[in-house]
């Protein structure tokens, strides 16, 4: 009897841990959290975001490309805003809001009511199905077409300027994303459909979320500089190291990755605008692989704002991270990781854990280096010139610009206000 019990107690205990465990995993890093090395000293306080200011003031950012490239980019996650809510959102160097219609629709407009000047976030609700109600005076607009359509103390005809810059937006593969491009043209591609996220049949296993500076150019390049990984990423990450305290002299560690793979554009005009990384990795002890670690990852850049990375696990199942980089000021960018796939949910926390501290070995490089225009490289350093001359197909002759005194050439608005 007490042996049964004891077995039965432990069989609870387990199932807790194991849904404890398992749940999928929501990592966000803050700017300042990361990407600095201040000393043990000043790690924390008022002193600490001082020193970062500083940092930020007297870096050198190099001879940068436009920052705010054409294309999709993604604003939010289909779960962060629900029917009749206002949500705001930062991108381009605008605040916008972002609106959720009562039957399920979405819209992306303005913040701010042309009246008095109102913001929308703040008091605004969502009535009539699509429409937004300012908190000031009760002006009624179309989140569709940003027309005023209703002054609820005014009698008379509502005045002709009264409407509010709306942007394109579409909801894809529980994602939302917005079209961006400097000379007013409307997109030039669709965003590819995941059949299996769509539909549900890849559930979700989690997220992380890292708020960075650097040019949002910089990110992405990361897939062509293949060098780097059989440095930089060599050794296994350990929870609580940053890049600063990594034994980076050590190029032959007992337990390490090894990767392998190649960087390639799409061929054919409609698809130009994707590229594609292969990457095989396996964590080997010392030249033996170690069974079940192998994976293979084949990532399709969509544009300047958007990857599918696609994932062979073998035995652990198969399934798609999307990461997206999005350019909320010019040297500020929003990355995210968001899993879904027929993994184990332990394997897939595991997964997306090591990912991000990966990742946060670039984000110390990112933070604080420079942009070279004309990078001195040697052959083994993989295609980064190849990678640059693609991306620039994002760039317009008026395309934003940074200049030296922190303030960004022309204006940003809607392709739909032109």
């Amino acid at each position: 009897m007490i042996l049964s019990i004891g077995l039965a107690i432990l069989a609870v205990i387990l199932t807790i841990l194991y849904l404890y465990f398992s749940r999928p995993i929501n990592y966000v890093v803050r700017m300042g959290e990361l990407g600095f090395n201040l000393g043990p000293s000043d790690s924390t306080g008022t002193y600490r975001e001082r020193q970062i200011e500083r940092l930020k003031r007297l870096r050198k950012v190099g001879e940068l490309p436009p920052v705010y490239p054409n294309g999709w980019f993604c604003i939010a996650e289909s779960g962060e805003v629900k029917a009749k809510e206002i949500k705001a959102v930062i991108v381009f160097g605008e605040q916008l809001s972002l609106i959720r219609a009562e039957d399920g629709q979405v819209y992306l407009m303005e913040s701010y009511c042309p009246h008095l000047g109102a913001n929308l976030t703040v008091g605004g609700k969502v009535v009539d199905n699509n429409c937004v109600q300012c908190p000031f005076h009760g002006w009624v607009f179309s989140a569709d077409s940003g027309k005023c359509v209703r002054i609820p103390y005014e009698k008379g005809s509502i005045p002709e300027q009264a409407k509010i810059s709306t942007w394109p937006v579409v909801e894809k593969n529980r994602h939302i994303y917005v079209w961006y491009h400097c000379d007013g043209e409307m997109p030039h591609w669709e965003i590819p459909d995941i059949d299996e996220v769509e539909s549900g049949s890849w559930p979700y296993r989690g997220r992380t979320e890292h708020e960075l500076l650097c040019h949002c150019q910089e990110i992405p390049e990361n897939g062509a500089d293949l060098a780097h990984l059989n440095y930089l990423h060599l050794q296994i990450p350990q929870a609580g190291n940053n890049v600063m305290e990594l034994k980076l002299n050590k190029t032959d560690p007992i337990l390490h990755h090894f990767w392998d793979g190649g960087w390639e554009v799409k061929n054919g005009e409609d698809e130009k605008h994707i590229s594609i990384m292969t990457l095989q990795q396996v964590m080997k002890i010392g030249d033996k692989a170690i069974p079940l670690t192998a994976s293979l990852l084949k990532a399709h850049q969509i544009g300047p704002g958007i990857v599918y990375m696609h994932f062979d696990f073998g035995f652990w199942g198969r399934g798609i991270v999307f990461h997206h980089v999005t350019p909320e000021e010019p040297l500020f960018q929003r990355a995210r990781f968001v899993l879904y796939g027929n993994i184990n949910p332990l394997f897939a926390r595991f997964f997306i854990k090591s990912e991000a501290l990966q990742f946060e070995r670039d984000v110390y490089i990112w933070s604080n280096k420079r942009y070279v225009k004309s990078p001195l490289l040697c052959r083994s350093d993989g295609p980064v010139q190849k990678h640059r001359r693609w991306y620039a197909q994002f760039y317009s002759q008026n395309s934003p610009r940074l200049l030296p005194d922190g303030t960004v050439t022309g204006q940003v608005k809607s392709v739909l206000d032109w």
